[in-house]
């Protein structure tokens, strides 16, 4: 009883509560999708997959067999899933993306490896760290997936006519050149010859009767 009384002086009670309160873990997932040339029934939505490598790792409500599905809907999205912590200890998961191909739709393939470390700290609390990796070794401080949509170049319009209206072609109509006017000289060259032969051989028949 002594040694007993003695713990609970040595330790104030808001530590004693700190080693046994759970250490949160915030996970900011974001989605962006780049879109070009949009149609009507356009499908910005995500299917994504937190899944745990241990079998003790926590996770979050509505996980089935270690898995917890969510979705993220629009160009810009996010959304924060938290992990309870109340041991230390070396926790492994995969974040991916299980959204089903689609025509025109691109989406991101990425797996994130993503490493918590929980430690227990001096007064007894428990003190997480992030790690988030891809398969290319590299850390990144952010869990973002880039999709994107890209729909049919649209057709280029036809330049209209001067006045707004066209006329449709009309096959089998013979095109006017300028054989017409050619036809007019010639005729009137040749009555001019005629007329000139006329008179010269009315000038002959007086020139007879004289």
């Amino acid at each position: 009883m002594a040694a007993l009384l003695f713990c609970v002086l040595r330790f104030p009670a808001d530590q004693v509560l700190a080693a046994s309160d759970p250490a949160e873990v915030p996970l900011t997932v974001r989605q962006s999708f780049e879109v070009k040339n949009p149609e009507k029934d356009l499908d910005l939505t995500g299917i994504y997959a937190l899944q745990a490598l241990e079998a003790d790792a926590p996770m979050p409500e509505g996980t089935k067999e270690e898995i917890y599905s969510f979705s993220l809907n629009g160009e810009q999205a996010e959304t924060i899933i938290s992990l309870q912590y109340g041991t230390a200890g070396i926790y492994q998961y995969q974040l991916f993306q299980t959204t089903e191909e689609k025509e025109s739709y691109q989406y991101d393939r990425s797996c994130y490896e993503i490493t918590v470390y929980v430690k227990n700290g001096n007064n007894g609390q428990l003190i997480p760290q992030v790690i988030v990796e891809k398969a290319d070794g590299k850390k990144y401080g952010e869990l973002e997936f880039q999709n994107s949509y890209h729909g049919k170049e649209p057709e280029p319009s036809k330049p209209s006519k001067p006045g707004g209206t066209e006329k449709p072609d009309q096959p089998g109509k013979p095109v006017k050149t300028g054989d017409a006017a050619d036809m007019t000289v010639y005729v009137m060259i040749a009555g001019g010859a005629l007329l000139l032969a006329a008179i010269s051989y009315r000038k002959r028949q007086d020139q007879k009767t004289e």
